[in-house]
């Protein structure tokens, strides 16, 4: 029996007292200002399975079409399908970790690909496309010295934060911190050619001091802000979780520009003085203190409708346990075309942080745990 359930509908509206930006124009306007939305909650039908959701949706994505949604089952290296319309599971692709179809052992990270075919990257491991099958179609694992022209070398593989363009003409990745801590470079590579090259990030760099790590042999703790990659309209987005300015990289015309917003609604970046390396876990819980209470960013999304970007930021809220820290501060960002910001707003009544959140058909949908049912809750925007 299908079963396909419509929750109560939060109805909010938020009227604007803040004070208007003096870093831009008076006659620009504030598109949020009088924002209001809806949300409803939605739970998918699994039929006859069970959809793993101990990992929540950590390992997801949506089909470039925004017609369906792929949960990555680790146990059972498998990917599950759901289509976004009738809220169904429809199918279930199975992979392999080993033999020569292998994926790799580490959590990988999926990148969903046209004609039904997957980007999975398993850092240090492996990097390919695999058709819906199972079966290998690419290999994409290349060594930092094979590769003509990058001026780079961390050894090993090169799989941080890989992704591929949606004509597949470049592969993209970012340096390990871990390995080059004091710079972000982007690594920008022609798979058929196994040409490349790597440009310094400036405006990332900042991210790398808000990191710690506890070692002490039997113990290893760590947090830290970092960057990511997300290619939205043919354009690679570099985002960092500790700093609103972006870079967006044109691969069609190798072209690449830093956008800087004049927020201030919220600190455009974090700020302050880490001890990056401590040796117990007051010392750590101290640190990560510093950095983790002030405004993180998320990645930008595209409102196909719309023909809008938009971007959520969030502030953690203290609680007197940590372990139980979930309540945020949540705002939203919206920018056109060009990435001019075009409106921004706190949600009052929405006091988590949205878990792999993405836009369909003009509607803001994030991932929910509906009594360990796979479900979203769906936001409709009024502005």
């Amino acid at each position: 029996m299908k079963r396909l359930f419509f929750y109560a509908t939060l109805l909010v509206s938020l009227y604007s007292c803040e004070t208007k930006d003096t870093s831009e124009s008076t006659s620009q306007k504030n598109i949020l200002e009088n924002l209001t939305y809806s949300v409803d909650t939605v739970v998918v039908d699994p039929g006859n399975e069970i959809i793993d959701l101990s990992h929540g949706s950590r390992f997801s994505s949506i089909s470039l079409d925004e017609k369906k949604f792929f949960l990555y089952d680790y146990s059972k290296t498998a990917i599950n399908e759901i289509d976004l319309k009738t809220l169904e599971l429809t199918n279930v692709y199975q992979f392999s970790r080993e033999g020569p179809n292998s994926i790799g052992f580490n959590p990988p990270t999926m990148q969903p690909l046209s004609n039904d075919r997957f980007l999975f990257v398993s850092s240090l491991i492996n990097v390919g496309t695999y058709f819906k099958s199972g079966e290998l179609e690419k290999n994409l694992k290349f060594n930092f010295r094979e590769i003509e022209g990058l001026d780079v070398d961390e050894g090993g593989l090169i799989t941080n934060k890989a992704h591929i363009s949606h004509d597949e003409k470049h592969l993209f990745a970012l340096t390990n911190p871990y390995k080059t801590s004091s710079d972000v470079r982007l690594i920008i590579i022609d798979p058929e050619a196994k040409t490349g090259k790597s440009i310094s990030l400036p405006a990332m760099i900042s991210t790398l001091k808000f990191r710690v790590s506890l070692n002490t042999g039997k113990l290893f703790m760590g947090r830290g802000e970092g960057v990511s990659l997300n290619i939205l309209n043919n354009k690679l987005f570099i985002t960092s979780s500790a700093n609103s300015d972006s870079y967006v990289y044109d691969y069609q015309t190798d072209s690449l520009r830093l956008v800087e917003f004049p927020h201030q609604l919220v600190a455009p970046s974090k700020s302050g003085e880490i001890k990056q390396e401590v040796s117990d876990e007051n010392e750590f819980k101290a640190e990560t203190a510093k950095f983790i209470y002030q405004t993180s960013f998320d990645d930008f999304l595209w409102d196909k409708k719309r023909q809008k970007y938009f971007r959520l930021g969030y502030n953690l809220i203290p609680q007197e346990t940590p372990e139980l820290e979930k309540k945020s501060d949540v705002f939203l960002f919206t920018y056109d075309k060009d990435l001019n910001l075009l409106g921004k707003k706190q949600l009052d009544q929405i006091d988590y942080r949205l878990e792999s959140p993405f836009f369909k058909d003009g509607k803001l949908y994030s991932y929910v745990n509906v009594d360990d049912e796979l479900g979203f809750a769906v936001f409709t925007f009024n502005f």
